[in-house]
């Protein structure tokens, strides 16, 4: 008897936790501003006549992030602490460049499922100049449904945006399509978390000009990763993602090139404290 008694509570707990209800949802700091740090490592081989080249960088930065609530959204101001850039050469070359954005605040307006409605950097002349033109490699929001969802539930964000390119002047359209996965709830450091999977694709198109060649960019790719959403908190605990993307960029004219170029990068961002 004590035996199937045991059997059923175990099977009455196992039900209850397969159909808890989860409603996440981003929520304001108030006068608690957190502290993240992130971590980007891109791998680029690209082949340009003939000569193929392979480098890395190396991206690490710290950010303060505060925000608050305006009716029903929710504003968010991320700083650049700190941060540098390292640059890793097959030769064995490596350059320390600081961060250009350190000490720029960049200004993020979310619904609270994580919807983002506008972002800018406030410093009208870093957002004017190639740095700040240039798309974060990884996300700091992740879209979270709108209603109440239990494990196992699917959601889907489709999102385009224009962006930068890093040491050329020109414009990228990108087009993302991702679909997202309620693992369950895990505990992180002390924190009962939502386990989020997502997985999608990245199409591409552009154009840029670099010493007066003028060169038409075409992509595609995948992302794919896992974030922790402190459901009690309303905020991000971590999320580590990574992609792979094919993208050729072309010249015309007299002197027509095709520079195809392949781009692995790996992306986590961690609350510290």
């Amino acid at each position: 008897m004590k035996l199937v008694g045991v059997t059923l509570i175990v099977a009455i707990v196992m039900s209850v936790a397969a159909t808890a209800q989860y409603k996440l949802q981003y929520k304001s700091t108030g006068s608690m501003p957190l502290h993240y740090k992130a971590n980007t490592t891109v791998e680029t081989d690209q082949t340009m006549m003939g000569q193929e080249s392979k480098f890395n960088i190396v991206s690490n930065q710290f950010l303060t992030v505060s925000s608050i609530q305006s009716g029903s959204e929710l504003v968010y101001s991320t700083m650049v602490d700190s941060g540098e850039n390292m640059t890793i050469l097959p030769s064995g070359d490596t350059k320390h460049i600081p961060s250009p954005s350190v000490g720029k605040v960049k200004e993020t307006r979310i619904k609270p499922n994580g919807e983002e409605l506008s972002t800018r950097w406030v410093d009208s002349t870093f957002a004017n100049s190639q740095a700040g033109q240039m798309k974060d490699l990884g996300s700091f929001f992740v879209k979270l449904p709108s209603s109440e969802i239990k494990t196992g539930a699917t959601w889907n964000q489709v999102k385009v945006d224009t962006v930068g390119t890093a040491g050329a002047q020109g414009k990228v359209v990108v087009n993302t399509n991702t679909d997202y996965k309620l693992l369950g709830s895990e505990n992180l450091a002390g924190v009962s978390c939502a386990k989020i999977q997502f997985s999608g694709k990245v199409n591409m198109k552009g154009a840029a000009s670099i010493n007066g060649m003028d060169l038409a960019i075409d992509g595609s790719g995948t992302v794919s990763g896992v974030a922790y959403f402190d459901y009690a908190g309303g905020k991000i605990m971590k999320i580590s993602g990574a992609s792979n993307q094919d993208i050729t960029m072309a010249s015309a004219g007299d002197h027509p090139m095709t520079i195809p170029m392949t781009q692995k990068s790996n992306y986590e961002l961690s609350l510290t404290k």
